[in-house]
């Protein structure tokens, strides 16, 4: 008789176990990101940390072009093929996918084989423009160029074979709330590029630092793809409890991959892959390749940055939740649809609204702590955090609309995006430089986040939690008068500054961040705090100091 299979837990456990463990790693993702940050702003020229992004978005073009949508499909159709024909449906589904992508791959590096001296061409005219700032870093990395454009392209393929393997491993683990695994893998993926970024610079000479930084962008993914590979096939097993053998379900699938592809998936990858698409058209990656110089370059990205990382790690706790529980919820598993809409909201309310204003509050001083010869991307930073923070929450319609299988809003929603990104782009930089480049992507986002969110409305009944933003809102607006006051008694801190002077300012923001922290969860216990139902929620999951959390909330 076959082993009796463990009953699986209730979908709000699921959910809650996955919130609490993306929550728990915050921290120690946090501090890795921060200290890579450091490390290469101030290890690393402007001109070498603009090639480095450079570098990055090239890496993610072409990826958006291989992905073929397939990374927003996965975490919809693994639980729905798990669902009806069990781990072999799974496994046939992540085998015909990444055969796909291989295929386009070797496209892609053929392209890039044979435009390897235009490649040159592009990067030395970046180098030679403005060669007034940092003449001497740009002349030793035009020379870097000079001789190891083959390496880079070398690298930008890497990159796009191990983020391929990495994006599918991970929509795996999170399909099945596996938060524990993806955020332990996530967090090793954040950790080794720091270890191997420092290690590099500090064994190889001034000259040779960006060949370590590449290295190590490559090092770092490797290991993570192998152990998300050892988390995924160690997990596989047939309804008797079987390991599944790989070769034989390879060779099965590519007899036919059509066979192993779900009904309906093509059609939905082809819309998540307009997605992708139109994204990567409105992020600063993409407005890079038009800039006139690597120093552009490096400030864009500096601004950028330091909106994503904030917003990634204040978004954590709902990474590998949306998409998973709206597909299970439809499916009858638990709740209602507006019911998990509203949850997911309010609780992206109460962590994005306070940080999107504390971040804008301290900017400046976070770039002059970073490096002040990035202190003109403070501009960047207010014009993003207001357009990126709010498409953030707005997104979450988004994702509803899509697993209800809305494919035409979210073309109408992505059209609208390429409609609004492509004028601005020509229109703005002219008149407000880097901040029009900002301001062209944060703005088309906006415009789309607000056309699926009404449109969600329209079609699946699903209303925003008003009086819960109302009360965040007065509660942020209570927070930044706070800060602001502190703020005031601060000493100036000057742009030739000491490691001394880092630290000390380092230490004051946190400072005003904590009093900041205390004076919003003040204000909102006053208005009224969290909703009854998310008390209840709350009161059910094991966190720690949960009591401490419900007197508070």
């Amino acid at each position: 008789m076959p082993p009796e299979s463990t009953p699986r837990p209730s979908l709000s456990t699921q959910v809650s176990r996955a919130v609490i463990w993306n929550t728990l790693f915050v921290p120690l993702r946090l501090v890795a990101e921060v200290l890579s940050t450091l490390v290469k702003i101030n290890q690393l020229s402007q001109a070498g940390f603009g090639l480095v992004s450079l570098v990055r978005g090239a890496s993610n073009l072409f990826g958006t072009g291989i992905d073929l949508g397939t990374a927003r499909s996965l975490p919809k159709y693994i639980p729905e093929q798990d669902h009806a024909g069990g781990a072999r449906a799974v496994l046939r589904l992540l085998v015909a996918v990444f055969a796909l992508q291989m295929a386009v791959l070797l496209l892609v590096a053929l392209g890039l084989a044979l435009a390897q001296p235009q490649i040159g061409d592009y990067l030395q005219g970046l180098l030679s423009s403005n060669t007034r700032v940092e003449a001497e870093a740009r002349a030793e990395l035009s020379l870097f160029v000079a001789d190891y454009t083959w390496l880079i392209v070398l690298v930008v393929l890497a990159l796009l074979f191990l983020g391929t393997c990495y994006d599918m491993l991970m929509a795996f683990l999170s399909s099945f709330f596996r938060q524990k695994a993806w955020n332990s893998i996530a967090l090793a993926a954040g950790l080794l590029p720091q270890f191997l970024t420092v290690a590099a610079i500090l064994a190889l000479p001034t000259s040779l630092d960006i060949l370590g930084v590449l290295g190590a962008m490559v090092l770092a993914p490797a290991i993570a793809v192998a152990l998300a590979a050892w988390q995924v096939l160690g997990s596989q097993r047939d309804e008797q409890g079987q390991p599944i053998r790989l070769v034989d379900e390879v060779r099965t699938t590519l007899r036919d991959l059509r066979a192993a592809l779900p009904p309906g998936f093509v059609r939905y990858s082809a819309v998540s892959y307009l997605m992708t698409v139109t994204d990567f058209v409105a992020s600063f990656e993409f407005v890079n390749f038009f800039s006139q110089d690597i120093q552009g370059v490096a400030l864009l990205s500096a601004g950028a940055l330091l909106v994503r990382m904030s917003l990634g790690y204040l978004y954590t706790p709902m990474v590998g939740v949306q998409v998973p529980l709206f597909t299970r919820v439809r499916q009858g598993e638990g709740g209602t649809l507006n019911g998990a809409y509203q949850s997911l909201v309010r609780l992206q309310l109460l962590l994005l609204v306070p940080g999107g204003v504390g971040l804008m509050l301290l900017a400046e001083p976070a770039l002059l702590v970073l490096n002040p010869a990035y202190l003109p991307a403070a501009p960047i930073v207010w014009v993003l955090v207001p357009c990126l923070f709010i498409e953030c929450l707005l997104t979450t319609a988004h994702n509803a609309l899509i697993v209800h299988e809305r494919l035409g809003t979210i073309i109408i929603s992505r059209l609208i995006t390429l409609l609004v990104v492509v004028p601005l782009a020509i229109l703005l930089p002219p008149w407000a430089g880097l901040v029009g480049m900002a301001l062209a992507f944060g703005v088309a986002r906006l415009a789309s986040g607000f056309w699926v969110t009404a449109s969600g409305v329209r079609l699946l009944g699903l209303r925003w939690p008003w009086r819960f933003s109302l009360r965040v809102v007065l509660a942020s607006a209570a927070m930044a008068l706070i800060i602001l006051g502190v703020r005031s008694f601060m000493p100036p801190l000057p742009t030739d500054v000491t490691l001394a002077d880092k630290l000390r300012e380092a230490v004051l923001m946190l400072g005003m961040a904590g009093i900041g922290a205390v004076a919003f969860f003040a204000a909102l216990r006053l208005l009224g705090g969290i909703d009854a139902q998310d008390k209840a929620q709350l009161a059910k999951t094991k966190l720690p100091l949960k009591k401490w959390l419900l007197r508070v909330l």
